[in-house]
Formats: C-alpha cells, sequence, structure tokens
C-alpha cells in the first residue's frame, strides 16, 4: 500500500535561537527538505517563558518566509519555566478516571501553583511486571502555554502540538541509540536552556525522568561538567544497588549547548568518572547525527529537537512518548474554523447551482414560447397542448426554485440558530465530577431533554443550577429522578431545558 507523501515542520525555541526543520514522509521514509535558524527576537523569552508572543509569531513568520517554507502542520517545543515531568505509579484502585488522580497528585508539588497549572500524560510500557501501571506526567502553569498557543495560531502557524524539547530529542534518536537494545541501560543528560532532563532507558522503555534547574555556581564550565557527573552517577548508583534485574553496561549521551572547544579536559575527566560507562558528548551541531536525516544533504546542521518535533507531526513510530500541551479550545477552534468554511463553500455551490437551473429553466420557457407562437397556426390541437404542458411545468420548476431561493435569503437575512458547538461544550463545564450524561435529545430545535446518571440528589441540583447559570440555556428544570436500575449506588435523572436561539451576526 502506498503511503500519501506529507510534509511537516518542526519549531524548537531554545538556547536564544529558532530552529526550523521541515520534513516529508512518503514510501521511502523520512526526508528532509529545509532547514533554517535565527535568533530569538529581545525581549521575547523571559525567564524561561514567552512573554512577547506576537514579536516570536513575527520572526517565525519572517524565518519561514525567507526560506520559502510553506503552510503546514506545525509542532513547536515548549517553552515553559517550571516543568513538572515525573513517571508516577498509577494503582489498580483507579480502574478509569486517571486524568483525576494525575491532577490530585499534582497538586501536592510545591513547584507549581495549584491553581493554574495544565498538565498531559501518556501510559508507559512496562518493563517487568505487566500489572504494573506506570505514566509519564508532564505539568506546568496553563495560563502562559495557552495565551502563547493562541496567538502563534492567530498569526497562522498552524501549531498543532506543544511538547517538551526531551521528548523530541529523544524521538528523534530513538532508532539508533535505544530500539531493541536490551543489553545495556541508555541515559540521556539533555541541557537546554539551563534545564538539566535525565532520562533513562530500561529493555527500550523509559524507566526514569527527571528535570533540574542549573544554578548559578553550575553555569561555569567546570563546575557544570562535576555537576552533570553528580547527577548521571548518582543514578547509575541507584540502580546499581537498589534494582533487581540490573544490567552492567551503561550508555550516557550528554546533550549539551556548551561549544567551547577548551572543555576537551572537563569531558576526559567525565569519562574517567564513569567509566566503564560509555560516554558520548554531543552538541547541537551534531546531535543530527543520531536522527533518520543524518545522511541528508543539507546547508546547515539541522537541530534534532526540530527533527523530531516534525517526526510527532507524521506519526512517526518511535518512543511511544505522546505529550501534547496544545489547549483543547485551540483544537476546537480550528475544528469549527474548518467546519464554516466547508459549510460557506458548499452554500456557495449550492447558490451557484440554483441561478444556473433558474437561467436554464429561464431558457426552456422562452424556447417553448417560440415554438408555440410558430407552430400554432401549424399544428394540430394535440400538440399545442403538449407545449402548453411543457410550458406549465416548466414555470412550475422555475417557481419552486424561486421559492427555495427566498427561503434561503429569508434564512440567510434572520441567521436565527443554535450554537450546539457551545451549548454541549456548557454541559460539558456545568456538569459535576459525580455525575455523568447518557443522552441528550432536542425537540423542535428549542427543548433539550439531559438523561444521566449521579452519585446523589444533592449532586443532581446543584447541575440544575449550574445549567441555569449558562449563557445559551434559558432554563433547566429537573424532571424526573430515582433509583438507577443497573446500579445499586447510583441514581437516574432527567433534566428539561429550554435553549436560546441565537442571530448570526
Amino acid at each position: 500500500m502506498r503511503l500519501k507523501t506529507k510534509t511537516a515542520l518542526g519549531i524548537d525555541i531554545s538556547d536564544g535561537w529558532i530552529n526550523l526543520v521541515l520534513l516529508k514522509k512518503n514510501e521511502d521514509g523520512i526526508k528532509l527538505l529545509k532547514t533554517a535558524a535565527g535568533q530569538v527576537p529581545d525581549g521575547a523569552i523571559k525567564n524561561g517563558n514567552i512573554v512577547k508572543p506576537t514579536v516570536l509569531a513575527k520572526a517565525i513568520k519572517k524565518l519561514k518566509a525567507k526560506n520559502r517554507i510553506h503552510n503546514c502542520p506545525a509542532a513547536m517545543s515548549l517553552v515553559a519555566n517550571p516543568v513538572l515531568m515525573q513517571i508516577m505509579d498509577i494503582p489498580k484502585s483507579v480502574p478509569s478516571n486517571i486524568r483525576q488522580f494525575v491532577h490530585d497528585e499534582v497538586k501536592h508539588y510545591a513547584v507549581l501553583p495549584i491553581q493554574n497549572t495544565t498538565i498531559d500524560f501518556c501510559g508507559l510500557k512496562s518493563s517487568g511486571n505487566a500489572e504494573h501501571r506506570r505514566a509519564l506526567v508532564v505539568a506546568t502553569q496553563g495560563q502562559n502555554v495557552t495565551d502563547v498557543a493562541k496567538i502563534l495560531n492567530k498569526e497562522r502557524l498552524n501549531i498543532k502540538a506543544i511538547e517538551p524539547n526531551s521528548i523530541a530529542y529523544v524521538r528523534a534518536c530513538y532508532a539508533k541509540k535505544i530500539a531493541k537494545r536490551f543489553d545495556r541501560n541508555i541515559v540521556f543528560a539533555i541541557v537546554h536552556d539551563d534545564i538539566l532532563t535525565l532520562c533513562l532507558f530500561k529493555d527500550h522503555t523509559l524507566d526514569f525522568i527527571r528535570t533540574k534547574q542549573l544554578e548559578a555556581d553550575h553555569r561555569e564550565h567546570e563546575n557544570c561538567f562535576n555537576w552533570l557527573t553528580e547527577e548521571i552517577d548518582a543514578i547509575i548508583q541507584f540502580y546499581e544497588f537498589n534494582v533487581h534485574h540490573k544490567c552492567d553496561k551503561w550508555e550516557v549521551t550528554l546533550l549539551t549547548n556548551i561549544r567551547d572547544r577548551s572543555l576537551s579536559r572537563e569531558i576526559e575527566s567525565l569519562e574517567n568518572r564513569l567509566d566503564p560507562t560509555e560516554l558520548e558528548v554531543k552538541t547541537p551541531e551534531n546531535a543530527y547525527l543520531d536522527t533518520p536525516v543524518a545522511n541528508a544533504e543539507h546547508d546547515g546542521y539541522p537541530s534534532a529537537v526540530a527533527v523530531g518535533l516534525a517526526m510527532k507531526m507524521l506519526g512517526v513510530p518511535g518512543c511511544g512518548l505522546n505529550i501534547n500541551f496544545l489547549p483543547p479550545e485551540i483544537a476546537h477552534a480550528k475544528s469549527k474554523e474548518k467546519q464554516i468554511l466547508v459549510s460557506a463553500n458548499i452554500a456557495a455551490v449550492i447558490f451557484f447551482l440554483m441561478i444556473l437551473s433558474i437561467g436554464f429553466f429561464n431558457m426552456r420557457v422562452n424556447k417553448v414560447d417560440a415554438d408555440i407562437g410558430q407552430k400554432r397556426p401549424k399544428q394540430v390541437s394535440s400538440n399545442t397542448r403538449t407545449l402548453l404542458n411543457e410550458q406549465t411545468l416548466l414555470q412550475k420548476h422555475t417557481t419552486d426554485i424561486s421559492d427555495r431561493l427566498n427561503y434561503l435569503n429569508v434564512t440567510l437575512n434572520t441567521g436565527h440558530f443554535l450554537k450546539w458547538d457551545q451549548i454541549l461544550n456548557e454541559i460539558k463545564t456545568a456538569i459535576p465530577k459525580m455525575a455523568r450524561v447518557r443522552k441528550v435529545s432536542c425537540k423542535d430545535n428549542s427543548q433539550m431533554l439531559i438523561e444521566g446518571e449521579a452519585t446523589s440528589y444533592e449532586i443532581v441540583h446543584y447541575f440544575v443550577d449550574m445549567l441555569n447559570k449558562r449563557k445559551h440555556i434559558q432554563s433547566a428544570l429537573l424532571i424526573t429522578t430515582g433509583k438507577d436500575s443497573s446500579s445499586d449506588i447510583l441514581l437516574s435523572y432527567s433534566i428539561s431545558c429550554s435553549l436560546i436561539q441565537q442571530k448570526d451576526g
């Protein structure tokens, strides 16, 4: 089966630079189309957060235009501080609502503001006990990410995903550095924007992850390497003494933005201290050698992180880590915008066809009139009657189409309709945690019936109160409540809602 050719853009924003990588995926694999780099505008990023997203968006658009990179789905690295990355054990007592459990657990971490935290997580394959459930959890301050995503997409950058740069880097080098290597433990020490991310893969599965901020006294070259050595060695020692079924072979990849060539002595010291560990030091310039585009001809050094981001959009199988901080409301807005565009195009086509149909039938009517005028003296009465019947039928078709056109004009002028996407979203925001909606039905485009289950009468009444406060619901009234036939602890309910029709424009 032939694969459909696709293109995707990876946008890596780190260490004061914007790195773009455009990839194409076809039946032959992944191909590097273009790469570009430019500096982050002064003041656009402060203390690890984007403070001027409009300025940053314009810089990205200018860089794309300069390198003739067309508009296509894009993934961007997460620029946020602080960021929590943690592998969390999921108890067996959590049957389905894992997201609520994760949210509750993240509240215990003081590094993040409890009231304004955005979270995403993904399940991890178990390297041992199949019943041992684990999840990779990533969390950061929510409002900043949401505001930035809205502005970037408003500037038509077509951002489809936002994920940490460390995950993108692991994805980019997974096939070469991790996959099918069961005979060793693999550690990645990734330094980006003064943040150290430590990832350990055991049996080609993520088994440990940690992020740490580089303190001021660690940013000097010699102190930095000493600190990195201590952090890496601590992980190795922990696994050597505390983990069953340990593996004696260790491989460490250090990705750092320290480019000073005079650091060979510190690197040699790092290798000696971690002996017999296999150590490989990568910089952003040569990290791409471990990616699928290593053999591609290019003008510059493509960012390995940007390669991993573009691979995410192309659906390239890899490490199985799926984190996306693009706010759901952005994706919903894009879907709605697409639906509106499609509806407008369909309406325009129908309108055009109706105009053509009217013109065609008018031509037929005029032709029949002319034929009748010419043939009336010569034809018998039966032929004249046939022509008159045809004329009457054509006039009827013309009248019907005109009536439909008038109805369409009236509809467009009045513009009264129900905004179902907003109504359903309001139901979603109003429903309490201990209640669920089983069925939503509508009658006469004005009355809506909500049926479902809840754990108590108080929860049902609270749900009704919340519905009465919604913008698109005029009133909500509890119709029935009773014991649910399928459960001893739940009760069923029915709520009738009067809907508010909106006027377009």
